[in-house]
């Protein structure tokens, strides 16, 4: 909530570090296109000397050639839906720049075909899913993630995000500043890993010690019973 993208990315690579100290599991990053992510996720790669896959999640994708085949196909959704699907299955073998190739010259044919009536025949959705497409194949490479059993889509995480984010503070009428909401969020996560129990322990310990035996030397500490 309340740190940079940049310092998000060093805390997620801190935690793989954590996690796996020898670096012997293969680490993937999921993104949506952000090129804030994607430049902090390359700093932090270079800076640890790590070669880490990037992948675009791919309903993010489809979501772009969805709308790209709707422009493209306005009078007949079942034939534009048809279409956009046999395009994101060349997107997963890995042909993200042809597909954009293909987008590119349907729309050109099509503007092409509406010049002569002077009319815009509404074609935003397909430039925008060409620009996407040309800006991040290089992170669309489905088919080698697919052959190496790496996630190809976020569902699981944002479902996560929704389930411990938006269920607590999308409740209506609130409103939160980032500090107190950053305190909410940590709470919230305790209490859905099931943690809450050991943390009050854990927090109550703390305050004892930072709060009243601190006020006291160790030897009046031990005669007087105080830590008990």
């Amino acid at each position: 909530m309340t740190e940079s993208t940049g310092d998000m990315i060093a805390a997620a690579f801190d935690e793989a570090d954590r996690r796996d100290p020898e670096r012997v599991r293969q680490r993937v990053f999921l993104v949506d296109g952000n090129k804030q992510q994607l430049a902090a996720i390359a700093s932090q790669a270079a800076e640890r000397r790590l070669k880490v896959p990037v992948l675009i999640d791919y309903i993010h994708v489809s979501g772009y050639i969805g709308k790209a085949s709707a422009a493209l196909h306005p009078d007949d959704p079942v034939l534009a839906g048809q279409w956009a699907d046999g395009q994101l299955l060349r997107v997963l073998h890995g042909r993200a720049k042809a597909v954009a190739a293909t987008l590119a010259s349907v729309a050109g044919k099509t503007r092409a075909s509406t010049r002569k009536r002077d009319r815009d025949p509404g074609l935003a959705d397909v430039d925008r899913a060409v620009t996407y497409l040309e800006n991040n194949r290089q992170h669309m490479k489905y088919d080698k993630a697919l052959d190496n059993g790496w996630p190809i889509a976020t569902g699981m995480i944002e479902g996560s995000c929704r389930f411990v984010i938006e269920d607590r503070f999308g409740i209506t009428g609130a409103r939160w500043s980032p500090s107190g909401a950053e305190d909410i969020l940590k709470i919230r996560a305790v209490v859905v890993n099931g943690d809450l129990d050991d943390y009050m322990r854990y927090y109550k310990q703390r305050y004892r010690d930072e709060h009243h035996l601190a006020r006291y030397d160790d030897d009046t500490i031990e005669r007087l019973n105080l830590a008990a």
